[in-house]
């Protein structure tokens, strides 16, 4: 397992008790995400993104592979690229 695995697994077993945990929790809240073990491991590991969506202009942090739902409306896919290729930006013609 990756050290950083480790790391949270200790801040965990701590409980809520220790200021790092209530840290954790926080900043999972802050970010408009749920404060579970599961949404605080994928902050600490740096899973969870911050996303806009194009449309509305709106910002959300989301971990984009388990929420594939969120990642089909802002219209991107798991790696956080757009879904469709974009169009390139066509040269003007000459004209006489």
């Amino acid at each position: 397992m990756n050290e950083r695995w480790e790391a949270f697994g200790r801040i965990w077993a701590k409980g809520p008790q220790s200021k790092m945990y209530q840290r954790l929790m926080e900043k999972v809240k802050i970010r408009g995400l749920e404060p579970t073990e599961e949404n605080c491991r994928d902050y600490w590991m740096g899973y969870v993104r911050y996303y806009v969506d194009g449309w509305s202009g709106i910002g959300i942090h989301v971990n984009p592979r388990k929420d594939k739902n969120i990642m089909k409306k802002l219209r991107r896919n798991k790696n956080g690229k757009h879904r469709r290729k974009e169009a390139e930006p066509r040269t003007p013609r000459k004209v006489d």
